[in-house]
């Protein structure tokens, strides 16, 4: 089972505009409004995979419950802790005539309070008995241990779990130091990891073999993610590069968090790494084909899968 952490999801609106004109008045087309949150994310597609997965986390409040509601729409099994606070509201603005990322407007999110944070770590460490594999992700609220990550890490270390960050920042910083076995930066937080840049398909590479000796000490992985230029991942015995395929991307919003529920939802059905890389490609870029927050469907990964290309690097 992979059990996903989201410690500050969200109700995620986005508008839909021809072109944002700053400081004037838009006329918006659409708005969609959906349930936010990397772990949620992450669950959400691997459950699409058929792998047995349960999201946990907190909620707050109207915003709160309509999160819950989403997940248990989608036949997601929760456990979301209830807080005094409301859960947060984020909004993103697309442009349909310009082929650019979206304007986001992240909020930092409610406060937890140090019942409420002892009251996840029970749940927490009452769930680790059927995981398989722990997905931390995303941003911490405030009220939260700046170190919550290395915390879960080393909870789950002792309980005999795999574990799989993905967040940026302090919070990873700390988190490394309990050692994940999986990591998926993107060249700019692995660059913040690193200190350096990193511009090309080479540093990339460079990268993910660096941070290597940073994991868990005997099987850790480093999916380095690059966009539309693939990713690459780094393992104890190799390190491979996947190309993805050729499409029309829309939207990255939720690519990275795809490609992490492809590539576990593999792992866990006993899949080679080589391969896993194959499917978190193929989850990622269906989700770039859609456009706000939606994800990517099984019968789009399925129908990308073959068009991944994966090859050895060394």
């Amino acid at each position: 089972m992979i059990l996903t952490l989201t410690l500050n999801p969200s109700v995620d609106y986005t508008m839909f505009v021809p072109t944002l004109h700053a400081n004037d008045a838009n006329r918006v087309q659409r708005v969609e409004v959906d349930a936010g949150g990397k772990g949620l994310n992450v669950s959400r597609v691997a459950s699409q995979l058929d792998a047995s997965t349960f999201a946990l986390g907190f909620s707050g409040g109207p915003a709160g419950n309509f999160v819950v509601s989403v997940l248990e729409g989608e036949g997601v099994p929760t456990h979301f802790v209830r807080i005094q606070g409301e859960t947060r509201t984020n909004f993103s603005v697309e442009e349909s005539e310009r082929n650019a990322p979206p304007t986001t407007l992240n909020a930092k999110g409610p406060t937890v309070h140090e019942e409420e944070w002892q009251e996840f770590l029970q749940i927490y460490e009452a769930k680790l008995a059927a995981a398989e594999w722990v997905v931390m992700a995303g941003s911490i609220p405030p009220g939260t241990p700046i170190d919550a990550y290395a915390v879960l890490t080393q909870m789950a270390h002792e309980a005999g779990k795999r574990v799989m960050v993905d967040a940026d920042g302090p919070a990873m910083m700390h988190a490394m130091q309990a050692r994940p076995h999986l990591i998926k930066p993107n060249r700019e937080e692995a660059g913040r990891l690193l200190g350096r840049e990193i511009a090309t398909t080479e540093d990339a590479a460079q990268a993910a073999t660096d941070l290597l000796p940073m994991l868990h000490n005997h099987s850790g992985v480093v999916l380095l993610s690059l966009g539309k230029e693939g990713a690459v991942m780094a393992t104890r015995s190799g390190l491979w590069r996947a190309e993805s395929p050729d499409i029309e991307p829309k939207s990255t919003v939720g690519s990275g968090d795809s490609m992490v529920a492809g590539f576990l939802a593999s792992i866990v059905r006993g899949d080679p790494h080589e391969v896993a890389l194959q499917w978190g490609s193929a989850a990622g870029a269906a989700t770039a084909t859609t456009d706000g927050t939606r994800l990517g469907q099984k019968k789009v990964i399925e129908l990308l899968f073959d068009d991944v290309r994966v090859h050895r690097l060394r």
